[in-house]
C-alpha cells in the first residue's frame, strides 16, 4: 500500500551518466522498488556541452541518442536495472566528429526498509558498468569495467519527497593497466508535485577521489509529467564546481551544461 500511494503522489523517475551508473533522468535514486511483476522502461536523448582549454583530442559536445533504461521488479523489494547510453555522437575542436555505442550498466536495487507510518525508506544499489564504449581513438568511453555501490534513503510526505544517496565507485584507468580510481559519491534530490500529474525535481550530485580532476559537482533541474499511457521528463544540468577534465572518459560530470528529454512506460506482467 505504501508503494502504491507514494507512486500516486510522485512520478518515480527511472534511473545518466557515468559515475552515477548512467541513470538517464534523476541521478539520485529512490530506495523504493517498482514491485513484483512490474517493468518501467523508457527512451530519450541528451545534449551535453563543455568549454575547455585547447584539447583537440577531447570532445566539446556530445549527443546521446536513444538512451534507454529498463527497471524490472523481480520481487516485492528487488529490482534489476538495465541502463544504456545509446548511440553517442561527438564533435571536437576544429569541427571533427566521431560516434560510438554507449556503455551498458547492470544494477540491482534492494529495498531494505519501508515504514508506511513515517514514510521513510532505506535501500542499497549495486551497479556494474560494462566496457562497451572505446577509449581510443575518440575518448568517448573508458573501455573499462567499473563498479558502484550506494546506500539510498528517502522521506515522502503528501507535499514533497526528499532523497539522499551516498556511495563509492571503483573506476578503472583506460591508460594504466591495473590502475583504478576510488571515488566517494554523494547526491540529494527534492521532488515537489506541481499538479496531480506533474512533478518538479532538483538535485545536486558530486564525487571526490584521489586525483586532481576528481572533485566535481553538478546540479540538475527538471519537470516530469504523467499522461494516460506515458510519462515524460525534460531536464538539464549545470556544473557548479570542478574542472572539465575527466579521469577516464568524456563528459563524466564535466559538462558545462546539458539538456535532455525522456519518455517512460510502465508495464505489468
Amino acid at each position: 500500500m505504501f508503494r502504491r500511494n507514494s507512486k500516486a503522489l510522485f512520478v518515480v523517475l527511472i534511473p545518466l551518466f557515468t559515475s552515477w551508473a548512467q541513470k538517464p533522468v534523476l541521478l539520485t535514486e529512490s530506495p523504493l522498488t517498482v514491485g513484483m511483476h512490474r517493468v518501467e522502461s523508457g527512451i530519450g536523448v541528451e545534449y551535453l556541452e563543455k568549454h575547455q582549454a585547447p584539447a583537440p583530442d577531447f570532445p566539446e559536445t556530445e549527443i546521446r541518442a536513444l538512451i534507454a533504461s529498463t527497471r524490472i521488479g523481480v520481487s516485492s523489494n528487488v529490482d534489476i536495472d538495465l541502463d544504456w547510453r545509446g548511440k553517442i555522437f561527438a564533435t571536437y575542436p576544429g569541427g571533427a566528429t566521431a560516434a560510438d555505442w554507449g556503455d551498458l550498466t547492470v544494477a540491482t536495487k534492494i529495498n531494505l526498509f519501508s515504514k508506511a507510518e513515517s514514510l521513510y525508506s532505506v535501500g542499497v544499489r549495486s551497479a556494474v558498468k560494462l566496457p562497451n564504449t572505446s577509449y581510443k581513438p575518440y575518448k568517448l568511453g573508458s573501455d573499462q569495467t567499473d563498479y558502484f555501490f550506494h546506500v539510498l534513503a528517502s522521506a515522502v510526505t503528501e507535499s514533497f519527497e526528499v532523497r539522499a544517496n551516498v556511495g563509492v565507485g571503483i573506476v578503472s584507468d583506460p591508460i594504466g593497466t591495473g590502475k583504478q580510481n576510488d571515488l566517494f559519491m554523494y547526491s540529494a534530490a527534492f521532488l515537489l508535485p506541481l499538479t496531480n500529474a506533474a512533478t518538479l525535481f532538483a538535485e545536486c550530485c558530486g564525487f571526490n577521489g584521489y586525483f586532481r580532476d576528481d572533485a566535481k559537482m553538478v546540479t540538475r533541474l527538471g519537470v516530469s509529467s504523467k499522461l494516460e499511457f506515458l510519462s515524460w521528463s525534460i531536464f538539464g544540468s549545470v556544473r557548479v564546481f570542478g574542472n572539465n577534465r575527466d579521469y577516464a572518459t568524456a563528459f563524466e560530470s564535466s559538462e558545462n551544461w546539458s539538456i535532455g528529454f525522456f519518455l517512460k512506460k510502465d508495464f505489468q506482467f
